[in-house]
C-alpha cells in the first residue's frame, strides 16, 4: 500500500507534455476529461493499471522532467478517527463583539463546510460566514446516533478564526468529504480559484498529506501560483509526528521571472502544547525546517454541533490538531489587517521580524535550536 493517497485511474498532465504521452495513455485506457489551468485530467478504466506503476514506466521512458502526477488526496489525518478526536467540554467562548463598521476582512477556508441546524450555522459564527448549498457539512451518524467522519471540522475551524478576528467574514468552500475527511488535489485548486475570484487575500487549508516522489501537488501548486503576491495561505503541518514534508503546507512558491512579481506566501503551521512553563512542539505535530510557525493546537475549545448533541456535549468541544493551530494563526493575522496593513504585511512581519513577535518557541532539529514564531491563541483552554 502506498504511503500517499490518490484517485485511482486519474492522472494530471501538463498541457505541454500531453502530445508526448497522449497516445501511450490512450493505450492504457486513459482519455482527457477536463482542464484546470495548465493541467489536463486524464481518466482511465478501473483497475486496468495501477497509477504508480504507470507513472514509473512513463518516467523511465521520457525522463524525470515529465510533468505528470497522480490526482493526490489529502485529509484531516488522525483528528477524525484517531486519538485526537473531539471531547466534551463544559466551557465555551464568550459571544464575539458586534461586527464593527468599515470593510470586513475576508478569510477563505477550504474545509468540510458548515454544520447547520434549522437552516442556520452555529450561533457563534452566525453572520460571520458566507457559504452556499454545496458548502453545508451534512452530518452522518452511526447506529447509535453519534457523528461520524469529519463532520463539524469546518465549523470548528471557522469558530477559531472568528474567536481571534471577530470582524472577519469567512468564505467557506466545503470541498473536504464529510464522511472520510479527504479532498483531492483538483478540488482544492478549484476552491482556491473561487476564493481568488472573490477577492480573498487570506486562506486557511487545514488538511495535509504525502505525495508521489515527495513533490508538491501540481493542481494546488498551480492554483497558488495564480494568486497575487498580496495573498497569504496558512496550512496545517499535519498530525503524523514526523519531520517529513507534508503538503500543501510544504509548498514553497518561487518568483517567476516572466511575471516580475513575488508569489503568494505559504505558511506551514505546527501545533504547540502549553503544559509546561514554555510551549513545546506537540508530539503529533509535523515539524522540521519546513514548518515556519507554531500555534496552540492541543486541547483547543471551539464550536461543535449543538447543545445536547452528541450526548454530553454543550455545543462546544475540545479538539487537538494542527488544523486548529493553522486556524488560530489565520485568525491572528486577520485581526491585524486594517486599511493600511495587508495580510501579507502582517504575516511577513511575524515570520521575519523577531523584535515584533508576540512569542517564540524553541525548535530542535539536526541543525540545533532555532526560534520560531509562536501564537497561543484565544481558544486555548
Amino acid at each position: 500500500m502506498s504511503r500517499y493517497q490518490y484517485r485511482a485511474d486519474e492522472l494530471l498532465v501538463h498541457v505541454d507534455d500531453c502530445g508526448l504521452i497522449k497516445s501511450e495513455l490512450a493505450g492504457h485506457g486513459y482519455r482527457a476529461a477536463d482542464r484546470r489551468g495548465p493541467l489536463l485530467r486524464f481518466v482511465g478504466e478501473p483497475a486496468r493499471r495501477a497509477v504508480p506503476e504507470l507513472l514509473a514506466e512513463l518516467r523511465a521512458r521520457h525522463g524525470t522532467g515529465l510533468r505528470v502526477s497522480p490526482n493526490h488526496v489529502f485529509g484531516c489525518d488522525r483528528i477524525i478517527w484517531g486519538s485526537l478526536r473531539p471531547r466534551p467540554t463544559g466551557r465555551s467562548f464568550p459571544e464575539p463583539p458586534p461586527i464593527g463598521p468599515g470593510e470586513r476582512v475576508k478569510v477563505g477556508v477550504v474545509d468540510t463546510g458548515i454544520v447547520q441546524r434549522n437552516g442556520e450555522p452555529h450561533p457563534y459564527i452566525k453572520g460571520r460566514v458566507v457559504y452556499g448549498p454545496d458548502d453545508v457539512d451534512a452530518v452522518a451518524k452511526d447506529v447509535d446516533g453519534y457523528p461520524t467522519g469529519s463532520a463539524g471540522h469546518g465549523t470548528f475551524v471557522t469558530g477559531l478564526i472568528v474567536r481571534e478576528a471577530p470582524n472577519a467574514v469567512v468564505h467557506m468552500k466545503g470541498v473536504v468529504d464529510k464522511s472520510s475527511g479527504q479532498v483531492e488535489d483538483l478540488a482544492v485548486a478549484d476552491a482556491i480559484d473561487s476564493l481568488r475570484a472573490e477577492g480573498v487575500e487570506l486562506i486557511n487549508l487545514s488538511f495535509s498529506g504525502s505525495t508521489w516522489e515527495d513533490v508538491p501537488p501540481k493542481a494546488i501548486e498551480n492554483a497558488l501560483l495564480r494568486l497575487d503576491s498580496s495573498v497569504v495561505v496558512v496550512c496545517a503541518a499535519g498530525n503524523r509526528g514526523t519531520s517529513g514534508v507534508l503538503y500543501p503546507a510544504g509548498i514553497r512558491l518561487r518568483k517567476e521571472p516572466e511575471k516580475g512579481v513575488e508569489p503568494a506566501l505559504v505558511i506551514a503551521v505546527g501545533a504547540a502544547v502549553e503544559e509546561r512553563a514554555t510551549p513545546e512542539v506537540a508530539a503529533f505535530s509535523g515539524h522540521g525546517p519546513w514548518v515556519s510557525a507554531y500555534a496552540g493546537g492541543v486541547d483547543v475549545i471551539g464550536p461543535y454541533f449543538e447543545t445536547g448533541y452528541p450526548e454530553g456535549y454543550n455545543g462546544w468541544a475540545i479538539w487537538s490538531g494542527t488544523s486548529f493551530a493553522a486556524a488560530t494563526l489565520t485568525g491572528w493575522i486577520a485581526a491585524r489587517v486594517d486599511a493600511g496593513r495587508s495580510a501579507r504585511a502582517v504575516a511577513d512581519e511575524l515570520i521575519t521580524n523577531k523584535e515584533t513577535r508576540p512569542a517564540e518557541i524553541a525548535v530542535w532539529d539536526v541543525n540545533g535550536s532555532r526560534d520560531v514564531p509562536y501564537i497561543q491563541g484565544l481558544g486555548i483552554g
